[in-house]
This record gives C-alpha cells, structure tokens and sequence, in this order.
C-alpha cells in the first residue's frame, strides 16, 4: 500500500487521490513511460483511488482507477449484546464483514453478515442462558479479522438439583455436590433454613447445620446462583441418634391385663416386670 506504479505520457506528471478527492501521491513519469508514485498515507484497506495525467501544459487526462489491497483488519465489534431469552447476538461492525460468534470451547455457535449501516443480528445455536461468556469477531472479505469483543448471556438457567448430598453421622453438616459458586441452603422440615454454604470450584461443599440435626429428620437440600435462579429441591435424612422422651400417662388397666400411655410415635413399647421380663410391647 505504499506504492502505486503505471505508464502515462513521458514528462507528465501523475497524481493518484483518494475517494475523498484528497492528493495522496504524485510523480514525474520518466522517459520510458513508467511512473512509480509514494503514497502518504499508505493504502492498505481495499480503498478505490483515482490516477490522472497532467502534461506541461496543464491538460490532464482522464481518470484511471486501482484498488489498493486489504490487510487491515475491522476493529473489534462493539456494542456487543445478547439477548435476555439467549436467542441472538446484536451488536456493530464494519459494513460487509462477517461477524462470528463462539462460546469459551471456541465452537461456532452464530455468524452473520454486517448490514450497511454496520449494526448485526446473529442467531444463536444453541441459545446462551447460563451465563456463558461469548467472543465476537468481524472478518472482511479479504480474511482479515479484527480482535475479539466479549460479551456475557444472561443466566436464567437454575442449577441441577444437588446430587450425593448426605448429613453427618453426628448431624452437625450436609455434604454433597453442586454448581461451582452456587449457594446451597438447608432447610428443616418447617421450612426453616439451618444451614448454607458457597459451592467450592470442584463442586463440592460442606454446610453445617445449626441446630444439629439428630432424630431422623428429613431436610430440603437447594443450590442457587449468582443470578438467583434456584434448583429443584434435594432431600436427605438425619441421622436418628436421638433417644425418645420416657413414655407419659403409663397406666395398668384394673384387671392388669394392659399398659397404656403416650410415647413417640412409631416407637415401639416395652413393659418389663421388675426381674427385668419383658411382658409386654406395643408400637404406638
């Protein structure tokens, strides 16, 4: 793009323009015809330039034209966006390149074709709705592409419900595992939260649980994201090392032949005389 050479009459002088009329380059055309004019700037992006003659007494030819090569690269797309459903990539770039849109393992999930005005419209697929950072670049029709621009999809997507979760044998945490940076919660039966824990980058967490919870419990396991969006729910099952309350009411019927009362429910009764026979039991 430095250069432009030709032939024009011997002793003219040549003078190239740029599309905006402005005098770029000029030289005198030697003996044998030939001419070889610097350009100040150097054309290096497909630009369209006018060459003409002018002899000693000023009549000057028509004009000739040339294209000078493209190396230049677009810049980077700007105003790059997704959109809140995942579905499409908007954005600007140079007019008539092709923008490309790739997900973080660089597989090419959208392009599309610059309009004139330079804005661009690329469908997406699939669409992008967890979160996933996105690279956009523009290619002109020469293969030259531009720096990548970035931008974000919105998360709408919950997390998985998480998976191997188990409380302690002493019911003091809730292991298991979930998505990296995702909040999990506990709750107790009641719907009361008794425990949280931020996700480690493996996956895994460990949440301990105020109360503890030791008496068969059956707790409510849920991981949620940095955009709020909230798995379906995981349960698990404390462990029982909580002995029952001493039974309440107990009572020998008249004829001795029964014992009633009150316990904890599904517990099993046992009467026992006072050698230590038992004589009696009941589920309650």
């Amino acid at each position: 793009g430095d250069t432009v050479t030709g032939r024009a009459e011997a002793g003219s002088t040549v003078t190239i323009k740029d599309t905006d009329g402005n005098t770029i380059g000029n030289a005198t055309v030697a003996a044998d015809g030939s001419f070889t004019a610097t350009l100040d700037p150097a054309q290096t992006n497909g630009e369209t330039l006018t060459v003409t003659a002018t002899d000693a007494a000023k009549n000057t030819s028509a004009e000739a034209t040339t294209t000078a090569p493209d190396t230049t690269a677009p810049a980077a797309p700007t105003d790059v966006a997704v959109s809140a459903d995942g579905d499409t990539v908007t954005g600007n770039a140079e007019a008539g390149s092709t923008v490309t849109i790739k997900d973080a393992e660089g597989n090419t999930i959208g392009n599309a074709t610059v309009a004139a005005d330079g804005s661009f419209t690329a469908t997406l697929d699939p669409a992008q709705t967890n979160g996933e950072t996105l690279t956009v670049t523009a290619t002109d029709t020469a293969k030259n592409t531009s720096a990548e621009a970035t931008t974000t999809a919105p998360d709408t997507t919950a997390p998985a419900a998480p998976t191997d979760v188990a409380v302690s044998a002493d019911g003091d945490t809730v292991t298991g595992n979930a998505e990296a940076g995702s909040t999990v919660t506990i709750k107790d039966a009641e719907g009361n939260t008794i425990g949280n824990a931020t996700v480690a980058a493996d996956g895994s967490f460990t949440a301990t649980l105020d109360p503890a919870q030791t008496n068969g419990e059956t707790l409510t396991v849920t991981a949620t994201d940095t955009a709020k969006n909230t798995s379906a729910e995981a349960t698990t099952t404390a462990p029982d090392t909580t002995a029952p309350a001493a039974p309440t009411d107990v009572a020998v019927s008249a004829d001795g032949d029964t014992v009633t009362g009150n316990a904890e429910a599904g517990s099993t009764v046992t009467i026992k005389d006072a050698e230590g026979n038992t004589i009696g039991n009941a589920t309650v």
